[in-house]
């Protein structure tokens, strides 16, 4: 008898034909089939042709709950009226792009700078690789030194200098309290690895020796204060807090990675913890849906960009930085993002965590849940996840199976168990993701 995932599989596979044929198709002209590797899974994605509130819609016709909503994008749902209103506004009456400034992203930049403590200036790109790129080149300029220090089991995009120990294979990794630094794939430099200083996550003590024995080389401190990649680990408060003590006596510059946990409070995870870094980095929620990215920070560090004195210190362009259709989308979101929107997005994340520990429990199921705000990540652990090591615990099979099967009970996670709760979702579609969790569990124990 085929074992569970095989099952899973099976029913995926013939409830997906049309999928199928797409991806076959599309892997004759994209390597793999698609332009973005952390949306492919075996045997084949599915293929998504609209969504529409907390529902997209695939080729073969599926109705499923969007429990992912583009990577954390989608805080206030797919399809907005007031985002698509806002879209067709500036279409009908202004336009795609322009060769100058537009006089929406002033508005789009204000809202940033009135509502994150640690923001001064801002500028806008178009992803958050390149927010984190920026942030990390003003830090090195800034300081005049060229090390950072990244914490491990942490993504920060995919430009070389980050792109270290995100999910380093444990024989290669080295010790826990001070990890190797290991390049996450080919094509990187191998010089870089000179200049890439890797912290265990959530361990002030050890991160401060490390530090301190590089001090007089690191720019800048890196760290998301709720680890993505590790699924949605928030940082202890102490760690923070540790961090910004320590890179303020050293003279190094603090960066909050806020890309994905931007979305925890009006002010981002930095307002949530109290915690105010140097420089932040933006993506996501911040653009409504379309291609974003920003980083800032303070006065002094982001003149480094400004071309009105005289050649800047640091070149930065870029064709559609501060798109305007981009800044329609983002204000539109911002501004429905409210501090009663935030307290009813706190409730559903406490509500969804709270009945899957409760379901873990009842079915005694080796799993856990981690999460904080609107985030959360399906741990296939028992013991707690804070860093990548207990992390690297989690039973990759079963996390398949659940992944698979909860696609064929009709819910999309990220193809890692992560996801996040928008505005539009209702408590039934709450309720229905953690009992098709427990379908999937069901189903996985049978023989």
């Amino acid at each position: 008898m085929p074992d569970a995932l095989q099952r899973e599989i099976d029913r995926y596979t013939q409830a997906n034909p049309k999928s199928a044929a797409l991806h076959e198709r599309a892997a004759k002209v994209m390597p793999g089939g698609d332009s973005r590797n952390s949306i492919w899974w075996p045997p084949f994605p599915v293929y998504v042709t609209s969504g529409r509130g907390q529902y997209v819609y695939d080729a073969d016709g599926h109705e499923i709950v969007d429990m992912v909503c583009n990577m954390t994008t989608l805080i206030v749902g797919h399809r907005h009226p007031k985002v698509v209103k806002a879209l067709r506004e500036q279409l009908d009456n202004g336009g795609v792009s322009f060769p100058a400034p537009s006089p929406s992203v002033i508005k789009w930049a204000e809202i940033l700078c009135e509502r994150v403590p640690s923001l001064d200036k801002v500028r806008f790109v178009n992803s958050g690789t390149e927010g984190t790129l920026n942030a990390i080149r003003a830090a090195r300029a800034f300081t005049g030194r060229q090390k950072i220090a990244k914490c491990e089991g942490a993504y920060h995009g995919t430009h070389d200098i980050v792109s270290f120990s995100v999910q380093p294979p444990l024989d290669q990794a080295g010790d826990a309290l001070h990890p190797d630094t290991v390049a996450g794939f080919e094509g990187i430099p191998a010089s870089i690895t000179e200049d890439v200083v890797v912290m265990p996550y959530n361990n002030i003590e050890a991160c401060e020796r490390i530090i301190r024995a590089h001090a007089g080389e690191i720019a800048a401190v890196i760290v998301e204060p709720v680890n993505g990649q590790s699924g949605m680990v928030p940082a202890r408060p102490e760690f923070l807090k540790g961090l910004r003590d320590l890179t303020t006596e050293l003279g190094i510059v603090l960066v909050f990675d806020e890309v994905i946990c931007f979305r925890v409070a009006r002010g981002g995870a930095q307002e949530r913890y109290g915690v105010t870094p140097d420089m932040t980095c933006f993506g996501k929620v911040i653009g409504g849906g379309m291609p974003v990215g920003a980083f800032g920070g303070r006065d002094d560090i982001m003149a480094l960009y400004d071309p009105s004195k005289g050649p800047p210190r640091v070149q930065h362009a870029g064709t559609f930085n501060g798109n305007p259709m981009t800044a329609a989308a983002g204000i539109a979101t911002l501004e429905l993002l409210t501090p009663e929107a935030y307290r009813e997005l706190d409730e559903k994340g406490d509500y969804v965590r709270k009945k899957l520990r409760t379901l873990f429990r009842e079915l005694e199921a080796p799993m856990s849940v981690t999460g904080t705000a609107s985030l959360f990540a399906l741990q296939f652990t028992p013991g707690p996840v804070t860093d990548y090591r207990s992390f690297a615990k989690n039973d990759k099979k079963l996390g398949r199976t659940m992944f698979l099967g909860l696609i064929n009970e009709g819910y999309l996670m990220s193809n890692r168990c992560a996801g996040n709760v928008s505005l539009v979702h209702e408590e039934r579609d709450l309720d229905g993701f953690v009992d098709a969790v427990g379908r999937v569990l069901e189903r996985a124990e049978a023989r």
